[in-house]
């Protein structure tokens, strides 16, 4: 009886046993359960605090980069043509990154990126690549540059339309007279004309003296008033059958069908003192200016277009020699 008391006590002891230790076993599980979900608990909370802070960065770096968006699109719609756009986008990016030597290039050149320099492609469109080279590359902010590069393509592709439509044009949008790609192309004409007929074509190229003391005077509003009132006279002072274009710049030219060299200076001389003689009127001021003429003619000089227009150009470069304000023709001293 004694040894089945004992045993008994054993059985009894060993199901106590049992049942504490799972008892034991089930409040770690929930300890270890608890504490698992405070660390992923903890572990989220980090999480958001960091996404806040990158968020809070991005918003940052957004505002900043809307900030200098806005000034550089500023700046390079001042102009419409491609390297004024691109030396104001390399001033506006100079002062926004603190950078002072860079440029622009066609070919990216492996000297200068060996001696520190950074490079960036940008498309022009049709026109192929150009690079953006700068020392001190790591001043700039990629993403933020990213942005920048992006609105100067937008620009530059700009430019290339403007300059599309110019061509398609055949007036000039200032002065109203032709532009010089549809004037070439009728002098083309003419010329072909004139040799089948036998008959004299006169070629004049002119360029107002010292115009760019106009402008740098009284600023490119006042010069392209000037260019206006001169185009104005030209027009006026020919037939019907003769043509005035605008060659470039301040530079004009006119196609005279069936004129001689001597009728053709003749010409030259009542537009030059027309001019001479003109009040301009360019908003408040009241301006004189004179131009310099050079001419040339077929047959007398010569036969194919691109050899007329050299004569009477060298020509014109002898009037501005000479002292500007009068005529000179071609094969004449």
């Amino acid at each position: 009886m004694f040894v089945l008391g004992i045993l008994a006590e054993i059985i009894a002891a060993f199901f106590i046993l049992y049942a504490f230790r799972k008892n034991c076993a089930f409040s770690l599980d929930n300890l270890s359960l608890a504490a698992e979900r405070k660390e992923e608990l903890l572990g989220a909370m980090e999480d958001r605090i960091q996404y806040a802070q990158e968020d809070n960065i991005k918003l940052g770096l957004l505002v900043d980069s809307e900030i200098a968006l806005y000034e550089v699109a500023k700046e390079l719609s001042q102009s419409l043509e491609e390297s004024d756009v691109l030396n104001a986008f390399k001033e506006k990016v100079s002062t926004i990154f603190g950078i002072t030597d860079c440029s622009f290039i066609e070919k990216p050149s492996l000297e200068k990126k060996d001696n520190g320099y950074g490079m960036i492609k940008v498309s022009r469109g049709g026109r192929g690549l150009l690079y953006f080279m700068a020392r001190d590359f790591d001043r700039i902010n990629k993403a933020k540059m990213t942005i920048l590069l992006a609105q100067l393509e937008l620009f530059l592709k700009r430019s290339q339309l403007y300059h599309e439509i110019q061509e398609l044009s055949i007036t000039d949008g200032l002065t109203g007279v032709y532009v010089r790609r549809y004037f070439l192309e009728r002098l083309k004409e003419e010329l072909s004309r004139a040799k089948v007929s036998g008959s004299a074509i006169s070629y004049i190229l002119l360029d107002v003296d010292k115009f760019k003391n106009i402008n740098d005077t009284y600023g490119h509003i006042v010069g392209d008033a000037v260019l206006k009132g001169i185009a104005g006279i030209l027009s006026a002072s020919l037939r019907s059958i003769d043509m005035c274009a605008r060659f470039g710049g301040e530079e004009f030219c006119l196609m005279l069908p069936e004129t001689t060299k001597e009728q053709a200076f003749a010409v030259s001389q009542r537009i030059r003192l027309k001019v001479q003689e003109a009040r301009i009127k360019a908003f408040n001021e009241n301006l004189t200016c004179t131009i310099s003429i050079g001419l040339a003619s077929y047959p007398d000089d010569a036969g194919q277009i691109n050899a007329l227009i050299d004569k009477a150009d060298k020509a014109l470069y002898r009037a501005k020699a000479q002292g500007r304000n009068r005529v000179c023709m071609a094969g004449v001293k």
